[in-house]
């Protein structure tokens, strides 16, 4: 399926840079901009707060926001909590279940440090946290066993380090059969390919908006399966997430509210929606396929290099693709793709257990978008190859 529009005209920058960051954050269309300047100069208020024009105006504008991104995963918007990113929605779920001494999270190696750390961080509370190991390839499935008596299983649909699909499936209905909720790291999948929560049956979903999406950043979707509100405690307390306040206690509004204490990034939500709405009209479908034909073209090109190693399967492997140059250091290799004006990034990408695992400082990576090109990857390929007269 081909992607059926030129997105490159949408996005100035495409006509500056190969920029293939996405992974890290992803460019902007001019649509989405514009629907965040909308709201700064044509009804800025806030939201819930007042009965003006433009409170009312930026509150239904918020409520559509939420409506749109909710169908945009098939949940209710009930379910739908906007925070700020995915970081900050993976930490609501590890402090809001309110784990105790004695019970047991089971995450994976191949997490991004955000899926890892405030579940570690719980061991100083006497939460088990087991870890289920992995390879250059994937999980090692026989350690799926550790997920026996857990309160919670977490992990992440696509390894941002390694492009590895993980098999979340087969992950969640392990979880539920043992008695624990689900959780699931969409961060490089949203807007990459279609989420459905409800054939996830995921308790908890995470995903920001300035990634696949291509919204603006600070704004991200914490999504909690309606059966298990009462679970979750808001982390935070304040305005608006309240129905009633006396002296001696209050009353928590209804979700989603419950979870949104102060003012929301009104404006964030806004894009959020109008972003959605753009890879919307690009097509999912579409996007995945244009994603995995520049990925597999990218594994193919590298393997004719003998100074290259590349990581991960070959299939199935998402628009994100990691690899060395012998003899070269990550952060050389992305300077000089830099002077090419290729966007390329290198280090560990927060995810250290993966990178110890196989033994790397770190790697080069470069990840996809709609808006990338067989072009572009063609110009690094001959980029990389000139590389040889440095080792």
């Amino acid at each position: 399926m081909r992607i059926p529009y030129d997105v490159r005209a949408d996005i100035p920058l495409t006509k500056e840079v190969a920029y293939f960051d996405n992974a890290a954050t992803c460019l902007t269309p001019v649509p989405v901009v514009e629907a965040l300047t909308d709201y700064y100069l044509g009804y800025r208020g806030n939201v819930h707060r007042g009965v003006h024009t433009l409170s009312q105006r930026a509150s239904a504008a918020y409520d559509a926001a939420r409506e749109k991104v909710a169908a945009f995963i098939n949940a209710s918007p009930e379910e739908v909590v906007f925070v700020k990113n995915t970081t900050e929605a993976l930490n609501y779920v590890a402090s809001g279940l309110h784990l105790k001494k004695g019970d047991t999270v089971v995450t994976t190696e191949l997490e991004h440090h955000s899926n890892f750390l405030p579940f570690v961080r719980l061991t100083n509370q006497g939460v088990t946290c087991e870890v289920i190991e992995a390879t250059n390839t994937g999980l090692r499935e026989e350690q799926f066993t550790k997920i026996e008596g857990a309160q919670l299983v977490t992990c992440s649909y696509i390894s941002n380090a390694l492009g590895i699909v993980l098999p979340v499936q087969k992950l969640g209905q392990r979880a539920h059969e043992t008695g624990a909720l689900f959780c699931v790291d969409a961060a490089q999948a949203a807007g990459h390919m279609e989420i459905d929560v409800k054939e996830l049956d995921c308790d908890f979903l995470c995903f920001s908006g300035h990634k696949g999406c291509m919204g603006p950043t600070g704004i991200g979707v914490l999504y909690i399966k309606k059966e298990r509100v009462e679970k979750v405690q808001p982390v935070f307390l304040g305005g608006g997430m309240i129905k009633n306040v006396s002296l001696s206690g209050y009353e928590l509004a209804d979700p989603p509210e419950r979870f949104e204490a102060g003012t929301p990034h009104i404006a964030g939500a806004v894009g959020l929606a109008a972003a959605v709405s753009y890879v919307e009209n690009v097509g999912l479908s579409a996007i995945q396929d244009h994603e995995q034909e520049l990925a597999h073209y990218t594994m193919d090109e590298l393997s004719e290099i003998d100074q290259i190693t590349w990581y991960g399967p070959y299939t199935p492997h998402a628009g994100v693709i990691s690899f060395n140059v012998e003899g070269l250091h990550c952060h050389d290799v992305a300077s000089i793709l830099d002077t090419h004006k290729i966007m390329a990034r290198s280090g560990h990408h927060c995810a250290l257990p993966i990178m110890n695992r196989l033994g790397l400082q770190g790697t080069v990576r470069v990840s996809y978008h709609c808006y990338n090109t067989q072009e572009e990857v063609e110009h690094m390929i001959a980029v990389l190859k000139e590389m040889k007269s440095l080792i």
